[in-house]
């Protein structure tokens, strides 16, 4: 029976500035960018979402509800990268790999969870490698796409 495994890396970007400056770990921050002449909220962290702030929320409105609130330019196609390269870490866990944008991958598991012990440590240690690695994710496995 077919086995998929879907990774949702709810922040990826803003987990991957975390990477790089771990001081912003606890910190309210978002990633802006232009669009029709106003300063939007393309990425956010988990600090900042749990004050309120949301994607496409104005950085003038976030600001107003988060005063301390820092924010650093939205790098284009950052997490087209990111998944690219995390595809090809996770080619660990499944020979088939595919990158499901903007936000995910799906991994054919069909035939590897019996070398983790099954499904649910199988699972379990998709989600801790990439929790060690600084990303925060939630993951899930079906038997259909």
């Amino acid at each position: 029976m077919p086995r998929f495994v879907f990774i949702w890396f709810r922040y990826l970007t803003t987990d991957w500035f975390t990477i790089r400056q771990p001081q912003l770990k606890n910190i309210p921050f978002v990633l802006k960018s232009a669009s029709h002449g106003r300063v939007m909220v393309a990425a956010l962290s988990a600090a900042s979402e749990l004050k309120g702030i949301t994607i496409g929320m104005a950085l003038a409105d976030a600001r107003a509800a988060i005063p301390d609130l820092q924010d650093f330019d939205e790098q284009p196609n950052l997490a087209n990268k990111l998944l690219s390269r995390l595809a090809e870490w996770c080619i660990r866990f499944s020979p088939v790999v595919a990158v499901d944008p903007p936000d995910g991958l799906m991994l054919d598991a069909t035939g590897c969870t019996h070398l983790w012990g099954g499904d649910e440590l199988y699972v379990e240690a998709i989600i801790k490698k990439l929790n060690n690695r600084g990303y925060q994710v939630r993951v899930a496995m079906a038997d259909t796409a």
